[in-house]
């Protein structure tokens, strides 16, 4: 049964608020720790995906679980990469700021889904972008394009993206608190179709809550398939998970680009994995996302809360992946 239709409109509004919480905590720690320095959409990304997954955790775990249902979070920054290459004469840029995954796994059957998101930051819920702008020429037509970084393969890709699996982001270009924020549902990000003048015509949170609810994202198919789609998302989910990431400008070191909301040592950070005891072991099945493609990353030293971390992993070329927020939901049987 779906997520949706085990949910009482009550508590799918708990949902969109759980997001809500997470991304304005992790929107105001970027401010806070970029406080002498202009915070850029990558100190956001990098702060949602990280610290934002306890806040995600704390508010759903237990709305999931009264519903029988595991949640399993892992969060992954980098920024850059990858790089595509399109269109005559050539135009590069990065794929995405934000790859976004939902898988659901019910017994034996499991159903994914993904959207990419591009940041931009904005002061009044809107921003335009430049005529001509190559990466909305990406965004809006999604012409055939090819890998040029980030350790993916080479060869001509064809998405067939129209809007369902891509977005723009609108990150608010200052700190505030939630009532002083007009956007959609107070949230300080918002989504965008693709088009020069971007709008703030919903918040992430609702986005993030709908990709649970199965009413959001684009569908891509498990193991082996000929959809490029599909293909790509798997791809990208395969180079990503074992890197670590510097960002500077927030006053951070070489830190896990995996990151999860449990501390399981002193200052060691893994992966989160809650749900019912059957759900837990449903979710380490060869048909869990996360033992496919971040299953094996290893641990870090560090002092727990992601500030000038020393890892005990040997640094691995930086380029590889993107910045990846996975969700697995894992519906107990009987």
């Amino acid at each position: 049964m779906s997520i949706k239709k085990l949910l009482k409109p009550h508590e799918i509004e708990t949902l969109y608020t759980g997001a809500n919480a997470a991304v304005w905590h992790a929107h105001e720690l970027a401010n806070y720790l970029s406080s002498k320095r202009k915070t850029r959409e990558e100190d956001h990304v990098a702060t949602l995906v990280t610290n934002g997954i306890p806040f995600l955790a704390e508010r759903w775990i237990p709305l999931l679980q009264s519903k029988r249902i595991g949640l399993r979070l892992s969060g992954v920054f980098c920024h850059g990469h990858p790089q595509v290459k399109f269109g005559t004469p050539s135009n590069q840029v990065e794929l995405a700021d934000l790859l976004i995954v939902h898988q659901h796994t019910q017994g034996k059957r499991a159903s994914a889904r993904a959207i990419l998101l591009q940041a931009k930051m904005s002061a009044d819920s809107t921003h335009l972008l430049p005529a001509g702008d190559a990466q909305l020429q990406l965004f809006s037509h999604w012409p055939p394009f090819e890998f040029v970084t980030g350790g993916l393969a080479s060869g001509i890709r064809n998405l067939n993206e129209t809007g369902r699996g891509s977005r723009y982001a609108l990150v608010l270009d200052r700190q505030a608190y939630p009532e002083q924020i007009v956007w959609a549902d107070q949230c300080p990000w918002a989504a965008s179709p693709a088009t020069q003048r971007l709008t703030a015509d919903r918040s992430l949170a609702r986005m993030l809550g709908d990709m649970i609810l199965g009413k959001e994202g684009r569908p891509f198919k498990l193991g082996t398939t000929k959809d490029e789609w599909s293909k790509t998302i798997q791809e990208l989910l395969e180079v990503t998970g074992r890197k670590t990431y510097k960002r500077k400008n927030i006053n951070r070191g070489d830190t896990p680009r995996l990151s999860g909301d449990v501390p399981v040592g002193p200052g060691i950070m893994f992966m989160m994995l809650s749900g019912a005891p059957s759900s837990i072991d449903a979710s380490r099945s060869s048909a869990s996302i996360h033992e496919r493609y971040f299953g094996s990353v290893p641990t870090v030293q560090g002092d727990g809360d992601g500030f000038d971390t020393t890892s005990n992993v040997q640094q691995i070329n930086p380029e590889g992946g993107i910045s990846t927020l996975l969700v697995e939901t894992i519906e107990e049987q009987g």
